[in-house]
């Protein structure tokens, strides 16, 4: 072979041979591959989608009143004053840590923390106008995350729970005293359904990725 064959035949495997860049690109403002919103369905634009970090992950819930003593040693009072009822002191104690609950004949409750109130609801409330959807709102920390916001969370799509496969997607309809900086809080529903996320390896406390759809 002389050396213009020779010239020809790495010029052809350059040109037609795999590329590597080698550029290096901040994570807080790269758009996320593509192949990461495979689940999320054609309603979401995921074109401008920007990607914030890793996050601390919890969860919270509903607390139900059936599964907690019926002893009835603390009262709770409803905003304009009224008493609720009187409860055991490790429900009430949980419901304000959860602001959700569910009485036995199925009235459903959130709690007011600067009112230190009950109140009857349909849906359980969120924070500024906000309801909660159980496995879609999180809570969130508003300095970080704008309330009203839709999130991506990778490590969550497909995790199945109760029949339900989730694609990713949340939504910050929620704040907590203790959701503070990189943390996300899902709004699960039933406690029980944290054994789902559990076993695809989001175990309370972890870390996840987390993208902002904007």
């Amino acid at each position: 072979m002389n050396r213009w064959a020779i010239f020809a035949f790495f010029l052809v495997s350059g040109c037609l041979g795999p590329r590597v860049q080698n550029v290096y690109l901040d994570p807080v403002r790269q758009l996320p591959p593509a192949w990461l919103f495979s689940g999320v369905g054609p309603e979401q634009d995921v074109k401008t989608a920007r990607y914030l970090g890793k996050f601390k992950i919890t969860y919270y819930w509903v607390v139900e009143e059936k599964d907690y003593p019926s002893s009835r040693s603390v009262p709770l009072y409803t905003t304009d004053g009224s008493l609720l009822g009187r409860f055991s002191a490790s429900f009430v104690n949980d419901f304000k840590t959860e602001s959700a609950a569910r009485l036995k004949d199925g009235t459903c409750l959130s709690y007011l923390k600067k009112q230190n109130r009950a109140q009857v609801v349909k849906k359980f409330l969120g924070h500024g106008g906000y309801t909660l959807t159980e496995l879609k709102s999180v809570a969130v920390d508003p300095k970080v995350i704008p309330l009203g916001s839709t999130i991506y969370i990778p490590q969550a799509e497909n995790v199945v729970v109760e029949g339900k496969r989730l694609n990713g997607i949340f939504y910050a309809h929620d704040i907590g005293s203790a959701v503070d900086g990189k943390h996300i809080d899902i709004f699960i529903g039933k406690k029980s359904n944290m054994a789902a996320f559990a076993s695809a390896g989001l175990k309370s406390s972890g870390s996840v990725d987390v993208y902002i759809l904007e």
